[in-house]
């Protein structure tokens, strides 16, 4: 890997982790990482979500008159390494995307918006890798990734929330997304902008579908968590109809 590659892997983590220790709240923001008491229903949402987004756009692609070759799809045998390296290459961004950012900024601007902005950032984030030959993103239309990201980004945030806070839920998420996407790159045939607009479509409908279920504040049926920060000096408008404290074990379980 390059140090480019790495920089971009590493970049958001080792933020949080600098935002954290200046504002005092290393420790709990730590143990939120690790935790990993979510529902079952929250973890089998987290692995098959992915698989559905992308099996989805695939189907729908065909349906418009593309091709997916399944011999060319990588073997079975590859997917522990391509999912090290899909953890290494992006899972690892979402302490400082979903872990910091997020439980900051929804409580400012409520859970949607504050995804759309996560999500313009996430893929500003990856500009370099569009001009780097070889990666994944080269040859992709810009515009149609960043709206992929954009809702891959609303997806993640309801994640997140009716997991209460917890990130090893949306770094399972990203890095299973990125290994989904990248283990049938291969088996598609045909036009690229094609299958792209196939998987902005799917995305963005399973995106506005939660939207219409949870709501645009919060996406989720439980209070917004706190994601292990300190927020008791504070109280903005999305909050407001909400406990003051609430800790990652008030919001288990989606429904």
């Amino acid at each position: 890997m390059t140090p480019l590659i790495l920089t971009g892997g590493f970049g958001p983590f080792l933020a949080g982790i600098i935002v954290a220790v200046a504002g005092g709240d290393s420790r709990s923001w730590f143990g939120n990482l690790v935790d990993v008491r979510a529902s079952p229903s929250v973890w089998a949402a987290a692995v098959l979500i992915p698989v559905v987004l992308y099996v989805g756009a695939l189907v729908l692609f065909v349906a418009v008159g593309g091709g997916f070759d399944r011999t060319s799809v990588l073997p079975a045998a590859a997917l522990p390494a391509v999912a090290f390296a899909t953890l290494i290459r992006g899972g690892l961004e979402e302490p400082g995307w979903r872990g910091l950012a997020l439980p900051v900024l929804q409580r400012q601007i409520g859970a949607f918006k504050a995804s759309i902005v996560i999500g313009v950032i996430w893929a500003l984030w990856h500009v370099p890798l569009f001009l780097l030959p070889g990666s994944s993103q080269a040859g992709t239309p810009f515009a149609l990734y960043a709206g992929v990201v954009v809702g891959i980004s609303v997806i993640a945030t309801w994640l997140y929330n009716v997991a209460g806070g917890r990130v090893l839920i949306v770094v399972v998420f990203h890095t299973l997304s990125n290994a989904v996407s990248v283990t049938t790159a291969g088996g598609v045939i045909g036009d690229e902008v094609t299958s792209q607009v196939a998987l902005l479509v799917i995305v963005w409908t399973t995106a506005a579908l939660l939207v219409w279920r949870y709501g645009a504040e919060r996406l989720s049926p439980a209070p917004l968590p706190n994601g292990g920060l300190d927020f008791t000096a504070t109280t903005t408008a999305p909050e407001q109809a909400e406990s003051p404290s609430e800790t990652p074990s008030q919001s288990d379980n989606p429904r």
